[in-house]
């Protein structure tokens, strides 16, 4: 669903519609007509979770990794190891990963009991199941119960940004940030580098190259079982990286 459809405008008035990256400024800025902006367009948006899905930008990398006072090669190695690259499936919807336990945590464990497969106390991979479009199975079955629980529950795009660190990421909420990861892989890598940022460890240690201690921020204590560090750290030769 594009700007056009989500407000009935012809292409004869684009030019009215706001910004949307300086609209999430502003409204992170305080500016309430924003915020009412960003808000009637994400809340537009989660029902199908097909955006434009633009690929990513010539130069973006390049621009991400000035940001961040790092390397392309640090940049593409997570991009590539979170999301085999590409923060698209092939139906235009972001890569997801549904996590269980986060949605049983966000929900009070309400559901622990009536919706096992979808909301659990402990981390257990068997739930997982299949990836690319079977996520958003589980991910339809948990917005039934709560939406905001379930989009801050999983996580998306490219690189693979939990939901629930939306702040982090630079939106002013969890509907905000899945829009913006719908639009096109260059506002999943902006994500990305405000998460990086907001975390001054996680962005010391991807400086360094301390990919162990870089995962075990980014993807948590269970790093070590999908042996992200070492994956990082080829990836990071493979682009170059010294």
């Amino acid at each position: 669903m594009s700007l056009l459809d989500l407000f009935r405008k012809d292409e004869g008035h684009i030019d009215e519609q706001p910004d949307w990256r300086q609209s999430v400024h502003d409204c992170l800025g305080g500016e309430e007509a924003a915020c009412e902006w960003v808000e009637a367009t994400a809340s537009a948006l989660p029902k199908n979770f097909v955006g434009p899905h633009t690929k990513m930008s010539v130069g973006a990398y390049s621009k991400a990794a000035q940001v961040l006072s790092v390397t392309e090669a640090h940049v593409r190695a997570v991009a590539s190891v979170e999301a085999l690259g590409s923060g698209y499936l092939s139906s235009g919807r972001p890569k997801i990963l549904f996590e269980a336990h986060k949605f049983s945590a966000a929900t009070g464990h309400r559901y622990d009991v009536s919706h096992p497969n979808i909301s659990s106390r402990k981390w257990n991979k068997a739930l997982y199941g299949a990836g690319s479009e079977h996520q958003y199975a589980r991910l339809a079955a948990a917005l039934t119960l709560n939406e905001t629980a379930a989009l801050a529950s999983a996580s998306w795009g490219a690189f693979q940004i939990l939901g629930s660190n939306y702040v982090a990421a630079g939106y002013p909420s969890v509907q905000a940030f899945v829009y913006s990861t719908c639009q096109s892989e260059d506002e999943q890598l902006f994500g990305f580098c405000g998460f990086v940022k907001a975390n001054p460890a996680m962005h010391k240690a991807l400086k360094a190259k301390d990919w162990a201690g870089f995962a075990s921020r980014y993807n948590g204590p269970g790093y070590k079982a999908n042996a992200y560090d070492t994956k990082l750290a080829s990836a990071f030769k493979k682009y170059g990286g010294r």
